[in-house]
């Protein structure tokens, strides 16, 4: 049997990589099978160049792998923190924001109690995986994707992330959108009123929103200003020291790229448009990659990853709770505070239309804000249980 690729030059590679989610994020949008609600096409993303790599289709290992995620991580980083507006976001919605970064420190501890209670069950090396973990709950897919190459995690482990970050997803935002239910108990017990509830309805109507139109003008000053971006936050690492085995230069660059972005936001950059769909389609590309190199079979103690799971979860919902009663907010803020966080900014709206429709722009404010902590949070959770070890 020959144990030559069938795809080993770019343009083979790179047509496959491209291609699988494509197809996925197609099927999921126009077939609405059942399945994609259990498991939605980033999944599938992962699971797919896996199987392709295993049946010798594509390369396990390739420099184009290395070459793509050398500027690609980085620059949706950049990209993606440039549609923050932090000040609006404090003006409009304070309240929500400090529970949501309450529910997001909730993560960080509830992933370290996690770990200690389970790391004599789980493979060498899962403090990386409960780093990725945490920077997926506190921001989203591209937060997880950058905390994982910053502490050059194994693609197998990226690979048990993604499952475990998605089944105790699955399972807990139908409770997001349940407690809707208890409201009035719920907002008794935070002794939120009824004037503090429509003020966040009233905010919500001044949140600007930015255009959709992309001209070819604004990708390319987005992706220039990326590189810039990229270059000095690469320099400046260089002069920080390494603390092994957390904080390598790559992890410093990845930090740095992410203070650079969060300060770009604050610039007229933030008012360009294109930025997620470039950054999205700079993540989906790299979870694929990602795929192509994890060897599923290499990584046991599934189950306690999983377990571990549930219960950051759990802790975090602890918090959000904490918090609400602490600000003084009702349970569709409280709600949308927590899946801002832990679902990003694809499920937030979702959750705050169920909610009140009102506090749709918000969620997205929110979950923006969450890209931001992502990265830092997700390093430092990281950190904290590598010293368990």
């Amino acid at each position: 049997m020959n144990s030559q690729p069938i795809f080993t030059d770019l343009v083979g590679v790179m047509t496959v990589i491209i291609m699988i989610p494509v197809f996925f994020l197609w099927l999921e949008r126009t077939t609405r099978w059942k399945v994609f609600e259990f498991l939605p096409a980033i999944v599938w993303i992962f699971i797919a160049p896996i199987i392709l790599s295993n049946l010798n289709v594509i390369p396990r290992s390739s420099s184009i792998y290395t070459t793509f995620r050398s500027f690609a991580v980085p620059m949706f980083i950049v990209l993606m923190l440039l549609d923050i507006d932090i000040r609006q976001a404090m003006r409009v919605a304070w309240r929500g924001a400090a529970v949501m970064v309450m529910g997001a420190f909730g993560i960080v501890i509830g992933a370290v109690v996690a770990f200690a209670m389970f790391r004599s069950g789980m493979p060498e090396g899962t403090w990386m995986g409960f780093g990725a973990l945490a920077g997926s709950w506190i921001g989203g897919t591209g937060n997880l994707a950058a905390v994982a190459d910053s502490l050059n995690t194994p693609g197998e482990m990226v690979g048990m992330v993604v499952l475990v970050d998605n089944i105790v997803y699955v399972l807990y935002f139908p409770l997001i959108l349940t407690c809707k239910r208890w409201a009035k108990q719920f907002n008794r017990f935070t002794g939120v009123s009824e004037e503090a509830v429509a003020h966040f309805g009233d905010a919500a109507k001044e949140v600007e929103k930015k255009t959709h139109e992309v001209h070819f003008r604004d990708a390319l000053t987005l992706l220039g200003f990326g590189f810039a971006a990229i270059l000095a936050a690469t320099q400046l690492a260089r002069l920080f020291p390494e603390i092994q085995p957390v904080f390598t230069e790559r992890t410093w660059a990845i930090l740095l790229v992410t203070t650079i972005g969060i300060a770009m936001s604050a610039t007229k950059l933030k008012d360009v448009p294109g930025t997620e769909p470039i950054s999205m389609t700079f993540v989906y590309i790299y979870m694929t990659m990602m795929g192509a190199q994890a060897d599923l079979r290499s990584l046991g103690g599934a189950q306690w990853f999983i377990i571990a799971g549930f219960i950051c979860i759990a802790v975090h919902f602890v918090f959000i709770i904490a918090g609400a009663k602490l600000f003084r907010i009702d349970v569709s803020m409280a709600a949308v505070a927590s899946v801002s966080s832990v679902g990003g900014a694809a499920s937030a709206p979702v959750a705050a239309g169920f909610h009140r429709e009102e506090l749709v722009p918000i969620s997205i404010m929110l979950a923006l804000i969450g890209y931001a902590l992502g990265n830092y949070l997700g390093v430092a959770t990281a950190y904290l249980c590598q010293l368990l070890v």
